[in-house]
């Protein structure tokens, strides 16, 4: 026995020893506490009194001492045989007592597995931890009944007494199914109208009639397809007639079809699920939404719902799952994909179609034009910017695809502009509701996808595939790579399979990327197959229900896949690598939710929403569509989240809000700008208006205000600038007020290089104003600090420029030599204001606050100071500007 458990027994005694005496029994007139009384019982240790083991010398060798006869010298075998029993009690004290004072079986779960009701349903916890869980009910598996409170024994609640809002529903909308029932019969007539009498009518042999006349037009339509399948017929009418059957012949019992917009915008035509309806009236659903909204807080946008955020807290996690360990996933089937299919002849017009989209950035090189890889960039609408796209080519000898995905927010412009270049040989399909996508990214994006992606036909496309997924180094990939291949459903298989790593050499690694620049990892059939109406309906045909594959797996195979068999469909997909190091998998819209099951049951997976793709944007120092202030959406996103800032502020209370307008800033008093977000016009108006300031005037001075024959305001000093903002902003809400559209053209355009303003003629007015050019931006805080959002950049004045970069590196002391605050160097004046912060916090990966935002395109110093709205405290940070936004 380990001397270990002695020494904490001996310390236990003599701490035993040295404490007062106290009955735990004695409740001092108030009642006993059980629970306490309980924890008492766990800790304590039964003894038994046995001192042998001490050795005394006796008088016949008290005169020599030897190591035999020496006095109270502890015999440690005798010893530990006479405390054996208290020693083993004293571990078994310890054993009960850590379990008495450790958390409930529902309360030590990961995040993952918290359930609301594990507390009092031991059916939402885990097999393993069900017998702990049930002996601290009070239960065990031999007197338990079928339910735990409110529970059935299958795990779902137990039907109450009166009827939920489900059930109210469901019963109003038969009534009126009812209702709508008794008017059709009492006007006694058919669908066609046809008049009838109910009482005369007989039934079967109405039916019998109904029967014949569907047989016969589904064989007059038969006959025509042969006729127009034999005859030559134009793009358009080949897709109008995949379209028809891909909507009519349905071959599954998911309820599964193509629904695709042949030269038109699409629509939904028909809901699987009625009594979801309703919901999807006004926001469309993505496939993957009835499983989202359990585990995410939804958002309405775009004509969609989205997943805004998971409901767990996941702020640390989404940093560490994007660079370290694992991968997130998120659903992006609302970014939409109009395919435009063109004749060999008329590929003169799409490649000015796509110049137009591109700003001639994907016919400049060939290796979007080949197909070899996908372009990713600004989409253009008549040279004006609108949203972050992409485009990929599938050329062959019959038949050009072109496939352009956009942002949902500019889906209606882009559409028009592309339907505009239809004629003979060029015809658009819309893909709105019939493409989906899944986005990963990651260091285990590709292990994971590959886990769940298996076919049944290894073709060199496939390989080089399997080959890059066992690399963990999200780098190594170059951007616009295009995998495609077909693969099998992944249902087939209960649980992802983890490829093995096997060692690959340098040299195999370079042959596989040179393959890659070549496009070898294309394959063109299954690119055909995903961008067509007939393939995606093709992969339809015998899709199995979960029923379906339910009775297909047996018990003799429990663990292994199903086997696969003849009737089995084939899915097309792609696998594209984006710009932001992430994987985007392009698959059919109805195979979206089998894939994004399974792909959630890898290990180390985490799914998020709009904000964790905003929080990856800016710790890799890149602008998130939030970001994009430069296009209309964006530009309208920021006035939005502004004007629901203020309606906030204004509900507060007075007491409990900052004053923005009383706040003393340097020389100043109050914001100059709105401080309920990036107010870029106040920011245009502010850097024109400085510009007319004659050379030579004292700031300190108070000058009286003057206004011309149009009774537009004189500037004279910065005070009448600041003026100068207050009227553009009065006016500006009177125009708002009379119905007047406001920034026909943005406040803001974007610069990617230096440019001057220059504009001294330009006069200060509403519409006549030019819009700023502003460059973007990444600042890293040098100085102690919090950066947030909407923060304030101001260009360093030069007479205290050696103070502040003093006071950057830590240098600038007090007077008692500490270091500086940023609040005793004083703030810049609103004639240094250049900029705003869109995005900014505090950054896991670098250790203190970063962001991006916009400066003026006249200033191009390394360094800046921010200061945060409502705050008086000043930080300096390091600037680089971002040359171009998008590598390409």
């Amino acid at each position: 026995m380990s001397l270990s458990p002695l020494l904490s027994y001996c310390k236990y005694r003599i701490s035993q020893d040295m404490a007062p005496y106290k009955n735990p029994k004695r409740g001092h007139g108030r009642s006993i506490n059980h629970k306490r009384e309980k924890l008492y019982n766990s800790r304590i240790i039964r003894t038994e009194l046995d001192d042998k083991s001490f050795t005394n010398p006796t008088v016949t060798n008290s005169d020599v001492i030897t190591i035999d006869n020496m006095a109270n010298k502890l015999d440690v075998p005798s010893f530990l045989r006479s405390r054996e029993f208290e020693i083993k009690s004293f571990e078994k004290s310890q054993l009960r007592s850590r379990y008495s004072s450790a958390t409930r079986v529902f309360q030590s779960l990961p995040r993952e597995l918290r359930r609301r009701t594990a507390s009092h349903n031991v059916r939402r916890i885990p097999k393993r931890m069900r017998p702990r869980a049930l002996k601290e009910m009070g239960f065990s598996y031999r007197d338990v009944k079928k339910e735990t409170k409110g529970v059935s024994e299958s795990g779902k609640p137990l039907k109450k007494a009166h009827p939920r809002g489900r059930q109210l529903y469901k019963l109003r909308r038969k009534s009126k199914l009812l209702k709508y029932a008794a008017k059709h019969k009492l006007s006694g007539h058919l669908i066609d109208g046809e008049v009838i009498d109910i009482k005369k009518l007989n039934v079967r042999e109405k039916l019998k009639m109904i029967r014949a006349r569907i047989e016969e037009i589904e064989r007059t339509r038969r006959v025509t397809n042969e006729d127009t399948q034999n005859a030559p017929e134009s793009l358009e009418d080949k897709d109008l007639l995949a379209q028809r059957e891909a909507v009519h012949l349905p071959s599954n019992l998911t309820g599964a079809y193509d629904n695709t917009g042949v030269n038109c915008k699409a629509g939904i035509h028909r809901i699987v699920s009625l009594k979801y309806v309703t919901r999807q009236s006004k926001f469309k659903w993505l496939p993957t939404h009835v499983w989202q909204a359990k585990r995410a807080k939804m958002i309405k946008r775009w004509g969609w719902n989205i997943a805004n955020e998971p409901t767990m807290k996941c702020f640390r996690k989404t940093s560490r799952s994007s660079r370290i360990k694992g991968c997130i996933a998120w659903d992006t089937s609302y970014i939409n994909t109009i395919v435009v299919n063109c004749d060999p002849s008329k590929k003169d017009v799409l490649n000015a179609l796509l110049s137009e989209l591109t700003n001639g950035s994907v016919t400049k090189k060939k290796q979007y034009i080949s197909g070899r890889k996908a372009w990713e960039g600004l989409i253009y609408v008549n040279k004006e910017p609108l949203c972050v796209g992409s485009v990929l080519q599938v050329p062959s000898e019959k038949l050009i695809r072109s496939a352009v995905r956009i942002h949902p927010s500019v889906y209606d412009v882009v559409i028009d502009k592309i339907l505009s270049y239809v004629q003979d040989g060029i015809d658009i399909n819309d893909c709105r509701y019939s493409i989906g996508s899944i986005n990963v990214r990651g260091p285990k994006a590709l292990t994971s996808l590959q886990s769940i992606f298996h076919t049944a036909k290894t073709d060199l496309a496939y390989k080089l595939w399997r080959k890059f997924s066992r690399l963990n180094d999200t780098e190594t990939v170059p951007t616009g790579t295009v995998f495609s291949f077909e693969i099998q459903d992944p249902r087939l298989w209960s649980k992802s399979v983890i490829p093995h790593n096997t060692p690959e050499t340098v040299d195999s690694i370079l042959d596989s990327l040179l393959e890659l620049q070549e496009g070898k990892g294309n394959n063109e059939d299954a690119l055909h197959k995903l961008f067509s109406i007939e393939g995606r309906s093709q992969s339809y045909k015998n899709q199995q229900t979960l029923k379906q594959l339910g009775k297909r797996r047996t018990p003799e195979r429990s663990g292994e896949p199903i086997p696969s068999t003849s009737k089995d469909p084939s899915i097309p997909i792609s696998v594209i690598k984006s710009a932001t190091n992430s994987y985007d998998v392009i698959v059919p819209w109805f195979w979206v939710m089998p894939i994004w099951y399974q792909l959630v049951h890898v290990p180390h997976l985490m799914i998020a929403g709009l904000k964790q793709m905003n929080q990856l944007a800016y710790e890799k120092g890149e602008l998130s569509f939030e970001d994009m202030i430069f296009t209309r959406q964006g530009f309208i996103n920021s006035q939005i989240k502004m004007r629901e800032n203020a309606r906030k502020w204004n509900r507060k209370p007075r007491s409990k809000r900052v004053q923005y307008n009383s706040l003393a800033l340097g020389s100043e008093r109050g914001e100059a700008l709105s401080p309920f977000g990036c107010d870029w016009r106040s920011l245009q108006v502010l850097r024109y208006a400085l510009q007319k300031i004659p050379p030579g005037t004292d700031s300190s001075k108070a000058y009286p205000s003057e206004f011309n024959k149009k009774l537009e305001r004189v500037i004279k000093c910065k005070a009448d600038v600041l003026e100068v903002i207050k009227d553009i902003k009065k006016a500006d809400k009177a125009s708002e007020l009379l119905g007047r559209p406001l920034f026909q053209t943005l406040p803001v355009r974007l610069a990617n290089k230096k440019e001057d303003l220059g504009e001294k003629g330009v006069d200060i007015d509403v519409r006549n104003l030019p819009p700023l050019p502003v460059r973007a931006v990444y600042f890293e805080c040098t100085s102690r600090g919090h950066i947030t959002d909407n923060a304030r950049m101001y260009r360093i004045p030069a007479d205290s420029l050696d103070s502040w970069l003093s006071f950057a590196s830590n240098e600038e002391k007090d007077i008692r030599g500490r270091n500086v605050s940023g609040r005793m160097l004083g703030i810049p004046g609103s004639e240094y204001l250049v900029g705003l912060a869109t995005s900014a916090t505090f950054n896991l990966v670098k250790g203190f606050s970063t962001g991006v935002g916009f400066v003026d395109s006249s200033s191009d110093d390394d360094r800046l100071i921010l200061r945060n709205v409502g705050s008086d405290v000043c930080h300096v940070c390091r600037v680089s500007y971002l040359s171009s936004i998008w590598r390409n």
